[in-house]
């Protein structure tokens, strides 16, 4: 009885308890949303809205998922429809991005620190699928089950280190092409440029509910070429690490240095994002930041665009160029505002900044950092022919603070077992022996069998598995179609899909050659999307009426897309859309317009491609390639006769032949600005003098000269092309062709390990009395990567110097298996030692004052080791700065 009294005392009555209890297991039952924010909860039902209606097309393949979801569930799904580019929803299904949903969910619960992460972090950083311009794939489904035990009792911090190592032990660099390959396509060739190492960490690291970025620069300001990296999420804060290129501690990488001498750092944002970084833009999408104040000293620099009436001019497109690849590449492009103006914060070096609005423009040089506010005034073009010089300076070279050695041995030790790891798995590839055997039973040519199966790497099940269900009569043509598409396509396809192509593809008319056949009616590989079997697809869409009309007629093929397919513009990653997709969809971007029409007219027999140069799309005629036109020129009725443009070249003594996007690119005038036209591939600009078909119009030629100090010595050519005529244009490069300083003296008297005698020796026995250059790189890492591929490239330049080529691996930087023949095109005079004691390191702190702050070290030096040239760390165009220095043989 006191028992009972003394609970009335505390609780009260029973119905009150019960009333109480009642409440609180309704508010616990209550469905737990994922958006938490009433008013971004409304933003992005409004904008799922906007997209369902848009994907119409494919409400099945997509929205039927939504039924039975919890909250949770459909807030996650519907923010991904809501910002997802246009070739997701034309590419994949809903019961795809809800798996995507579950999984992100279920390892947010699985971690402890999946509670911990902000709602917006997670929603940005952990939940999306996609990274960058990638193909999606499961990879977050499989990395979360490989990863998940390895990782369980870590916290957050030693999470990202040891999936960034697990990273390592799949993947390494190397360079591929423009295409970006899924995660999982990336694990099982075991190797991938910066682009695809990075996607496949920030896949690897969001699988585990570790929010992950790839955050990129453009292009860099020092050097040509351009470099993509990671940032992670950790108790609060980003830091950064380079893709599989593990480190002892997070915010270390070769990067750093150059890092430092960017112009632009910057990440796409999936969604309306509202992070404290600068914004670059904003769409209803997507929001591009601005990360460079964590890498570098940055300006802002504002631009202000005004009419020749002195009057500000709003809604003027402006872009912050920077030179490299020899054109003037946008950074950042901007609308300027109510006030006329544009801002962004950039590094301390030079641009060019650009403004256009209704055929009116302005340009300018300015060196951010010595200003911070540029006036442009636009005027109509000045398209007289004329010549302008430029010297573009980069920012200067930091100092890198000493790295922390703790932890470095244990790291190196780790990288090497990941190597053995990762050659373990690669050495179950097929090797020639089987590939032989394969092809003799089959009645296949050995050597094409094993080419095609050597480079499909991990894919190689597929290929074979093609090869096996090819018939006799097949041979020629299944062999010709493997030859028609990319490497990176023999490492990613299945054999399902070549032979879709093989068996779907029309019969060759008696008037079209083999090769035009292989090449542009057989051949499933159109641009840079993913192959996928379209062939039937398309050929079912078309009453018999149209597939003849179109095969006698092929330029109303564009007419047919355009009255099916509505032009749309978000499709924001600019991955194309399959051309299936854009039929369902009912909606596409240009580029995957063109792809469509390419697929339509290889459906019907008629050679077609998308012309690089130009970018339109063609058909084959009467022998002759015939553009068509779409999106932006869609308006012209025809286009013009080809003109004819000759450029020639006089060589100059210690400058190489002018490559393009090396030392040169060409432009055309067009929609207010020049554009750049794509010949990198063109065989017609491999010798000079050489002669372009090109479209009649006002061109810019710039060409560029790189200095050692990273500066470029630039011109502007400005000239007309005339209708019906030809153009002859002088390409030259300017020189600075001065005698180089002495810089120290290295002494080679290091012992180092021969790696082919596999015999020790002293580098003196080598280069005494010798002109030598000696390269100390680690195999592994990217820039000394880039730095090889330079040296063979240009192996014939060497041809004739008496000197000695000498490239030393550093210590510890030997892989595991590692042979000499990696690098098997080097020049003759070259020879491949091992700095088995780091001698060779401790000869530069000698010479130089201080030991490398990155490798590759690159130096040349004369008889008595006189160093007339040095460079350390990531530098692209040091092997041609290297040739330049065989002219100055003292």
């Amino acid at each position: 009885m006191r028992q009972k009294k003394l609970f009335n005392r505390k609780f009260g009555s029973w119905p009150l308890l019960l009333a109480v209890l009642f409440l609180l297991s309704a508010a616990c039952s209550q469905p737990e949303h994922f958006l938490k924010d009433r008013a971004y909860r409304r933003l992005v039902h409004r904008q799922f809205q906007i997209r369902a209606e848009l994907a119409r097309g494919r409400q099945q393949e997509l929205f039927s998922v939504l039924k039975g979801l919890t909250l949770e569930e459909r807030e996650a799904l519907e923010f991904l429809y809501a910002f997802m580019p246009l070739s997701d929803l034309a590419n994949h299904d809903g019961q795809y991005f809800l798996e995507q949903v579950r999984t992100a969910l279920q390892a947010k619960e699985y971690f402890s620190w999946g509670r911990e992460i902000p709602e917006d972090i997670f929603r940005h950083f952990v939940l999306p699928y996609r990274v960058n311009n990638e193909n999606p794939d499961r990879a977050r489904q499989v990395f979360f089950e490989e990863l998940k035990d390895r990782i369980k009792g870590l916290d957050m911090y030693r999470a990202a280190l040891e999936v960034n190592h697990w990273c390592h032990e799949k993947v390494t660099y190397r360079p591929t092409d423009e295409r970006t390959s899924a995660p999982l396509a990336t694990v099982k060739t075991a190797f991938g440029r910066c682009g695809e190492e990075s996607t496949l960490t920030v896949a690897a690291l969001r699988a585990v509910s570790l929010p992950a970025r790839q955050v990129y620069t453009p292009r860099w300001a020092h050097t040509d070429d351009n470099h993509a990296w990671v940032e992670v999420w950790v108790n609060g804060r980003w830091y950064y690490l380079g893709a599989c290129e593990p480190e002892p501690e997070l915010n270390r990488g070769w990067f750093s240095g150059p890092a430092k001498r960017a112009m632009m750092v910057h990440t796409t944002v999936f969604g309306q994002y509202r992070g404290p970084e600068e914004i670059l833009q904003k769409t209803d999408l997507y929001t591009r930041i601005n990360q460079l104040p964590m890498y570098a000293p940055t300006t802002r620099l504002t631009v202000e665009v005004r009419d020749n009436r002195g009057m500000v001019v709003p809604g003027a497109r402006v872009e912050f160029c920077l030179y490299n690849y020899a054109e003037f590449y946008p950074l950042v492009s901007q609308v300027s505002d109510e006030r006329g103006q544009a801002s962004i914060l950039t590094g301390l070096g030079d641009l060019l900044v650009l403004a256009y609005k209704d055929n009116l423009l302005a340009w300018q040089k300015v060196t951010a950092g010595a200003t911070d506010r540029l006036v442009l005034t636009l005027s109509e073009p000045d398209f007289s022919e004329r010549q302008v010089d430029l010297d573009i300076i980069p920012p200067v070279a930091r100092p890198m603070e000493p790295a922390d050695p703790t932890g470095v041995e244990e790291n190196n030790r780790r990288l090497r077992l990941e190597d053995i790891i990762r050659a373990t798995y690669e050495s179950t590839f097929i090797n020639k022996d089987i590939a032989s055997i394969f092809a003799k039973e089959k009645g296949l040519p050995e050597d094409l069998t094993w080419k095609y199966l050597e480079g499909s790497r991990g894919n190689w099940p597929e290929i074979i598995e093609f090869l096996y269900q090819l018939k006799p009569e097949e041979f020629s043509r299944g062999l010709g179609l493997l030859a028609n598409i990319t490497a990176k396509d023999l490492r990613d396809t299945p054999a399902e899909v070549l032979l879709h192509h093989l068996r779907e593809a029309p019969p060759r008319e008696e008037e079209l050659d083999e090769e035009t056949y292989l090449n542009f009616v057989l051949s499933p590989r159109i641009g840079r999307e993913l192959l996928s079997p379209w062939r039937q697809y398309i050929i079912e869409k078309l009453s018999q009426a149209e597939k003849q009309e179109f095969k006698k007629n092929p330029e109303k093929i564009t007419g047919w897309i355009q009255a099916h397919i509505k032009l749309d513009d978000s499709n924001y990653y600019q991955v194309p859309l399959l051309p299936q997709g854009s039929l369902q969809l009912g909606r596409a971007d240009v580029y995957s317009m063109k792809v469509l029409f390419v697929a339509l007219a290889r459906c019907l027999g008629v050679p077609a491609r998308i012309d690089r140069a130009t970018g339109r799309a063609c058909y084959l005629a009467q022998g002759q390639w015939q553009e068509l036109v779409f999106g932006e020129e869609s308006g012209r009725s025809e286009l013009p006769v080809k003109s004819g443009l000759i450029l020639k070249y006089q060589p100059v003594a210690g400058l190489p032949r002018p490559s393009y996007y090396s030392h040169f690119t060409l432009a055309r005038f067009s929609e207010g600005q020049y554009r750049t036209l794509d010949y990198e591939n063109e065989p017609a600009l491999n010798s000079f003098p050489c002669q372009l078909q090109v479209d009649p119009g006002h061109y810019l030629l710039i060409s560029g000269n790189r200095q050692p100090d990273g500066s470029v010595l630039c011109r502007l050519k400005f000239f007309e092309v005339e209708p019906n005529k030809t153009k002859e244009v002088n390409l030259s490069l300017r020189t600075n062709l001065q005698e180089p300083e002495v810089l120290g003296q290295f002494k080679p008297e290091a012992e180092v390990y021969d790696l082919k005698s596999q015999s020790g020796l002293k580098l003196s026995t080598l280069a005494t009395g010798k002109n030598f250059i000696l390269l100390l790189i680690e195999p592994e890492r990217e820039p000394s990567q880039h730095l090889m591929e330079e040296i063979q490239a240009l192996s014939g330049q060497f041809e004739g110097w008496p000197g000695l080529l000498l490239v030393a691996v550093a210590r510890d930087s030997l892989p595991a298996g590692f042979e000499p023949t990696r690098y098997k095109a080097l020049p003759k005079t070259a020879r491949l030692v091992y700095d088995i004691e780091d001698q060779i390191k401790s000869q530069l702190l000698k010479a130089l004052g201080k030991e490398p702050a990155g490798l590759p070290a690159v130096l040349a030096c004369r008889a008595g080791g006189h160093i007339i040239f040095y460079s350390e760390g990531y530098r692209i165009g040091s092997g041609e700065q290297l040739v330049r220095t065989l002219h100055w043989p003292k």
